[in-house]
């Protein structure tokens, strides 16, 4: 389709555009992208205003309102918003304020997923007219629901894929308690060379280590409560950020696929210390960190005994329940399309990856541990669990405890039960 010759002040403002957006992606390579696959979805919005924008090889799709004031309040909603969010999720979270993860929330709400978008509804527009085109008045209808239907039924799997991939990262704040004597800012490398940061609190005459594996979205200050209490317990900690999380590299969430990598990482790191006691070696995991904790076990000789907290038993099943408010002739196509998207996005294939399944390949004491009104990873996902091991298992459901809230709950109790399975194992 033709396009109208742009004047001079319009093309200086296009490939001014350009070369902002090109800054921009050039600090997310320098941040250290995780994978290739990565890198292509991350630089993925620079090629696509690059081909709408720069070289004019198809229209850009417009703004719906012909208001210029109208105009300019959307872009600054697209660029404020994503600020504004993730100021609201740094607040929340008591962490750090990064200016280069708020420009990278502008980047990709802002730039990238905005311009899919309205290149896909244009899509949609388009295929919309050229059906209302060729069919008879009666069947036009028809077509059109049909067309709106298939466009929704289309978006939905794929923006609950996007938001779950790719989350800001939020910089956890120094550790400051003045009980604890030492506190180590460690560096290590995933199985796969990706560089992690994390925490360890050393401490004389230890009854054990533990690794601990924070939950999805945040980093390892998030569980902060839970390791300090055990660390009072007389346990050391090393306590680290996921990919994709806190201060470790990488922008992509894989829940349990990759991340099962830097817990191996960790557990390399943990061997390696003098200081550790290898016949006291114990892990913990809290929901995602608690899946990536039991795909990484079967291949952590060392490690005694672990607890998983409200951890999902599969990712396929975690995807039908994101969906559960579709009937379910509409839910199991969905779900579908999410398996789809997920293996675009990650290379992830949502129907092997199963923390139940790797339970048959683990032998050490476990203790599963899940809130009663968990609405995040539903409780029957610790039965599960529990009905897939096949080694040693004990299972502790918390009578009214959210996700992740069993500890707030009894904090004395719970750490009372950790405690005392760690120790069964070594006794």
């Amino acid at each position: 389709m033709p396009t109208e010759p742009l004047s001079r002040k319009q093309k200086i403002q296009r490939w001014l555009l350009l070369i902002a957006v090109t800054m921009i992606a050039t600090v997310i390579v320098r941040s250290q992208v995780a994978s290739n696959a990565e890198a292509f979805w991350v630089l993925f919005p620079l090629s696509l205003i690059s081909a709408t924008y720069g070289l004019h090889l198809f229209p850009f799709p417009q703004l719906a309102s012909q208001s210029p004031f109208a105009r300019r309040v959307i872009k600054v909603v697209l660029i404020g918003f994503p600020v504004l969010f993730y100021g609201f999720l740094v607040y929340v979270t008591n962490s750090v304020w990064s200016w280069i993860e708020a420009a990278l929330c502008v980047y990709f709400f802002g730039f990238s997923l905005e311009c899919f978008l309205l290149v896909f509804f244009k899509a949609a527009s388009w295929v919309e007219h050229y059906v209302a085109q060729r069919l008879a008045v009666r069947w036009r209808w028809c077509a059109l629901v049909g067309e709106k239907a298939a466009v929704y039924a289309i978006l939905v799997p794929f923006l609950l894929v996007v938001f779950a991939v790719h989350r800001p990262k939020l910089i956890p704040r120094r550790l400051t308690d003045p009980a604890i004597q030492t506190v180590e800012l460690i560096s290590f490398s995933a199985r796969d060379g990706l560089p992690l940061r994390g925490v360890f609190l050393p401490r004389p005459n230890a009854i054990g280590t533990i690794i601990v594996c924070h939950g999805v979205g945040a980093n390892h200050a998030d569980i902060q409560p839970l390791f300090l209490n055990l660390y009072h317990a007389g346990f050391q900690i090393l306590a680290f950020d996921f990919r994709g999380h806190g201060n470790s590299a990488g922008h992509t969430i894989t829940y349990g696929l990759q991340e099962r990598r830097d817990v191996l990482g960790a557990y390399d790191y943990c061997v390696q210390r003098s200081d550790v006691d290898r016949t006291r070696l114990f892990a913990l995991g809290a929901s995602m960190g608690g899946a990536a904790l039991l795909q990484a076990l079967p291949e952590m000789p060392q490690v005694r005994a672990a607890v998983v907290d409200s951890a999902f038993a599969s990712l396929d099943q975690m995807a039908g329940h994101q969906l559960r408010f579709f009937p379910p002739v509409v839910r199991a196509p969905l779900v579908q399309l999410v398996r789809w998207f997920a293996w675009i996005e990650t290379g992830a294939d949502l129907q092997r990856l199963s923390p139940a399944d790797r339970l048959r390949e683990i032998s050490i004491p476990l203790l599963i541990i899940h809130g009663s009104d968990d609405t995040v990873v539903p409780v029957e996902h610790a039965h599960l669990l529990q009905k897939a091991a096949t080694g040693p298992v004990q299972l502790r459901i918390e009578p009214g405890a959210p996700h992740i809230g069993s500890v707030v709950f009894d904090p004395t109790g719970y750490v009372q039960r950790v405690k005392a399975h760690f120790l069964s194992a070594v006794h």
